[in-house]
């Protein structure tokens, strides 16, 4: 049997199970501000604290959460896991551009399992990944492996002042906060991580991070994965906690990323890019707000970086309707993005934006376009129906923000049309829908159509209709 079919069994069965269990639930770690939907564990699985169950009978999952090792030391082992399928297709896909530019599915299956070590200030979380893809015909390293490991970290919690620094070295996904410009990569299969270290100090007022590390490169034998030596990551990340008094969180981040090789519309050379900027989220008047941006200097090859980026999103929940059902809470909504662009190939200044370590799905869901050289716009609805089902709809319009500059695609793609001066790239209609259905598992649809802009045209692209369907089962 193949290994996909082995693991699509298992997760029917998984899912199974995971709908005919119970349990408490409390909030996802990155859910947005409000957010009424609810789920049984966190995005990053080494951020869960299960220590408030000791002395407590348990039942179902929650066996698994807490099991003490000896009596009277303190000592306990967590265990979790997810198991996801999903399916994505693209009709055609990237405007049918490229190898890629086909209609195909792709059928995506991965396993995640991790171990989590409690000993008073001591701690190890280890957590190994494997995961299949069929359909795609340009493999990417990141959605195919046998088991690796993902996390395998240790820490070490010691009293500070008011607070608490926490030493943590080894393998690790590096969350640093919700910035727009750094993410784990959840939307493929296999998620980023890096191997190095980080000092973290937390107390009431605030949290400051600081780090240095290289991405883990993926490959697809067992337990093969290993640091990248070509490139290296490093800085600080503060959040302050109710600034000034007020309703939310200031973050302020400087960090510095350095690649041997590097490519864009200009050539390719050797990157030395910092980035300095700052977030802050917060609730006001009924509204819910994050804004982000960030400023990036630093050399490729001979030139000079000069580059700018932002992001925001602004949206207030109405008053919720009733309809005889779970009462429905409507959220309207505008987020955008700004991504400098090179506005002269041939000078001394290199001004395209380049997020560090972003979400493939930063601008959209189907991993289509990146921030570099774009201006993004998108209004959204959003339902919220009861605590457990969200309903979405969006129109999302991308232009270029320089005409010199080309467009970047996932992976930094290259879509570029020379003659032409249109700065229309596209616009996406989509539908979505997410549901989680049990404390322990989600279903997420979602339909986008893509109207190729003018200058995706004039490179040879064309409109395209994209697809998902995904199953994740939690423990």
């Amino acid at each position: 049997m193949k290994l996909s079919t082995t693991m699509t069994t298992i997760g029917v069965a998984l899912a199974t199970v995971a709908w005919l269990c119970g349990g408490a639930v409390v909030k996802a770690q990155d859910e947005p501000e409000g957010t009424e939907r609810k789920t049984a564990f966190k995005l990053y699985r080494w951020q869960e604290d299960y220590s408030t169950l000791a002395g407590k009978q348990l039942s179902g999952w929650e066996s698994l959460k807490y099991i003490p090792l000896g009596e009277g030391t303190g000592a306990f082992l967590s265990l979790g896991g997810e198991l996801r399928y999903r399916l994505d297709g693209y009709d055609r896909y990237l405007f049918g551009l490229g190898r890629s530019g086909t209609a195909w599915a792709s059928s995506q299956e991965r396993v995640l399992q991790h171990v989590d070590l409690h000993w008073s200030a001591f701690r190890a979380f280890v957590q190994f990944d494997a995961a299949t893809e069929d359909g795609r015909p340009v493999q990417r390293a990141f959605d195919r492996s046998s088991p690796d490991l993902r996390n395998g970290f240790v820490d070490w919690a010691l009293p500070a002042g008011n607070g608490k620094l926490t030493l943590r070295g080894g393998r690790q996904e590096l969350w640093l906060g919700p910035s727009r410009w750094l993410a784990v990569r959840d939307p493929t299969n296999l998620r980023r991580s890096f191997d190095g270290g980080l000092a973290e100090y937390d107390d009431a007022a605030l949290t400051l991070r600081g780090f240095a590390a290289r991405p883990v490169d993926i490959t697809p034998g067992l337990f093969d994965d290993a640091g990248n030596g070509a490139e290296s990551f490093r800085g600080g990340y503060m959040t302050l906690k109710s600034p000034l008094g007020l309703p939310g969180t200031l973050d302020l981040y400087g960090y510095t990323k350095q690649q041997d090789s590097a490519s864009y519309r200009r050539g390719t050379a050797r990157e030395d890019r910092w980035t300095a900027g700052g977030r802050l989220a917060m609730k006001w008047r009924g509204f819910e707000i994050a804004a982000e941006a960030a400023k990036q200097g630093g050399s490729f090859g001979g030139a000079a970086i000069d580059a700018v980026g932002a992001f925001a999103d602004i949206g207030k929940r109405l008053t919720p309707i009733a309809l005889g059902g779970p009462p429905i809470t409507p959220k309207l909504g505008l987020r955008g993005h700004y991504g400098s662009g090179d506005s002269n190939l041939k000078d001394a200044t290199f001004r395209t934006f380049v997020a560090a370590y972003p979400a493939a799905s930063i601008v959209s869901e189907m991993s289509l376009i990146s921030a570099s050289n774009l201006i993004n716009l998108q209004p959204y609805l959003q339902l919220f129906v009861g605590p457990k089902l969200t309903l979405g709809a969006s129109w999302n319009v991308l232009r270029k923000a320089t005409i010199a500059d080309s467009v970047y695609g996932p992976s930094n793609t290259l879509i570029t049309a020379k003659t032409s001066t249109s700065r229309d790239v596209a616009q996406i209609a989509q539908l979505d829908m997410v549901w989680d259905a049990s404390a322990l598992l989600q279903l997420h649809a979602l339909y986008s159509h893509v109207y190729a802009g003018g200058y995706v045209v004039a490179a040879g692209g064309r409109d395209f209709d994209y697809y998902r369907l995904q199953l994740m089962a939690r423990w």
